[in-house]
């Protein structure tokens, strides 16, 4: 029972962000609840998918800004110092969605490359620029979340994303009663993204203000050597947002391959529509394993700091709650999505879609299952690399990631796959390709520190982040013994 306690501060710090998470993927189920009712639903749907699909590839890689505010900020000029970067990625995500919406920019990015018709690209392209001022509000949120939850108040964030979700129904539902859905039904989940995230970034705002804020004024000001500089922040974070832009322009590709295999047919709206469906609701009992990551780095000191053997949170009880959350994962996949009726049940009386769309989603669902596996390796091997500042490893796995999508999305229709079936599965294979590359570069890396150890030799890192690596080594001396062998 003592052990069992002793697992505790992990589930206590991941519920909330794993709530998070699948809040975030059910209010995009909410949103196209907010288009169901529309006349031509299926179309409106794909509008919606492809316009706001874009628009997460770009706010994809602020949402790792949140890394950055979890392991690197520790004063309020280092909170100011992220909050600029983010305020210039989303200002030229701006200027993009204003060249999309308005320009043959767009009409090709849109229109052409996915093979839509005139009225579907023309939607589509409206979303995006509807959705232009998203990112920097979405990112700005972002860095205050990875704050509070350096300092253990991962409540405060989930709670900000449950009520965020909330606002989001509350404002499609108060709009699906208005003439907004015969008019222009587009705009109903816009307008419940823009309230939703403005009501979550008050919150982590006014939580920062509250818990945190008050203790940077009241500390000892930061060694210059040992600030926060715009080129730490993007040296750490540019590999991040870099493998964050390669899994979210990964649904964009999907979508453009499927939609070109299917080209001027009915189906190809129909797989569209689907796929638009089945993302979020597949999601959402594998998705949340992403936020391991936080783990390592939440808890790093407090397995030096606590006394007690059985009460550490020792690198083998992290890799003991690891594969815990990946069974639980699986197990609630299988039932929910392999023992018949039940998907199509919530499909139809839930999001409310028609049942005939319900069934199609049955096939990309089920292999959604298997996301759990690679999803959870490279959140468990990530974690450490934040631990150590190391993010640059996880680069390369960015570029097989989408080498391994776009080869599946070429073999697949040979082999008789299409549809929504032939882009979740190239997904999956992608995924795969991804968690194995990451595997075999955190190997590597292990060998190389164990070897730096050993001959008393720097690493061929940059000098500044050489120094940062091995005082994050001196502090973690019990951690690197049991992680050598990953």
């Amino acid at each position: 029972m003592q052990c069992a306690w002793s697992y505790w501060p992990l589930v206590k710090f991941l519920v909330p962000l794993a709530l998070t998470i699948i809040v975030q993927d059910s209010a995009e189920q909410a949103l196209n609840r907010g288009l169901t009712s529309a006349q031509n639903s299926s179309r409106v749907l794909a509008s919606f998918g492809v316009g706001y699909n874009l628009v997460k590839f770009a706010t994809g890689p602020l949402m790792e800004i949140k890394h950055v505010g979890l392991v690197q900020v520790h004063s309020i000029p280092d909170s100011l110092k992220a909050v600029t970067c983010v305020a210039v990625v989303a200002i030229t995500v701006l200027i993009l969605a204003i060249l999309i919406g308005f320009t043959k920019l767009g009409d090709y990015i849109v229109t052409k490359m996915y093979s839509l018709q005139a009225d579907v690209g023309r939607q589509a392209r409206l979303c995006i620029f509807y959705l232009g001022l998203f990112p920097l509000l979405d990112g700005i949120a972002w860095v205050y979340a990875g704050i509070l939850l350096q300092h253990k108040h991962s409540a405060v964030v989930g709670s900000a994303s449950v009520i965020d979700i909330c606002t989001q129904i509350g404002v499609v539902v108060v709009l699906l009663q208005s003439a907004l859905q015969y008019t222009n039904p587009i705009l109903i989940p816009v307008v419940a993204l823009y309230v939703g995230c403005i009501v979550r970034l008050l919150i982590v705002l006014g939580a920062y203000f509250k818990f945190v804020h008050g203790k940077y004024r009241q500390a000892a000001p930061l060694s210059p050597e040992a600030e926060l500089t715009i080129k730490k922040v993007l040296w750490f974070w540019w590999p991040l947002a870099l493998v964050q832009a390669s899994q979210r322009i990964s649904r964009p590709i999907v979508n453009l391959f499927v939609a070109r295999d299917l080209e001027g047919t009915d189906e190809a709206v129909i797989a569209l529509a689907v796929l638009t469906v089945s993302y979020p609701v597949g999601r959402v009992l594998w998705g949340w394993l992403n936020e391991l990551k936080a783990i390592a780095p939440a808890f790093s000191k407090e397995a030096l700091l606590t006394t007690g053997q059985r009460n550490r949170i020792t690198p083998r009880k992290k890799r003991i709650f690891y594969m815990c959350s990946l069974i639980v994962s699986l197990t609630f996949m299988f039932i929910v999505f392999w023992i018949p009726g039940i998907i199509v049940a919530f499909l139809t009386n839930v999001i409310q879609v028609e049942e005939w769309l319900a069934e199609y989603c049955i096939v990309p669902l089920k292999i959604f299952t298997f996301f759990a596996i690679p999803v959870a390796t490279r959140a468990h091997l990530t974690s450490w690399l934040l631990v150590y500042k190391q993010t640059w490893i996880v680069a390369p796995s960015a570029v097989v990631r989408l080498i391994t999508l776009i080869v599946a999305l070429i073999v697949l229709p040979l082999c008789g796959v299409h549809g929504a079936s032939h882009g979740i599965a190239a997904l999956l294979a992608a995924f795969c390709g991804e968690a194995l590359t990451v595997s075999i570069a955190s190997v590597y890396n292990n060998y190389r520190r164990r070897k730096a150890k050993k001959d008393d030799t720097p690493t061929p890192d940059d000098e500044e982040e050489h120094e940062e690596a091995r005082e994050n080594l001196e502090e973690m001396k019990p951690f690197v013994v049991f992680e050598s062998n990953v």
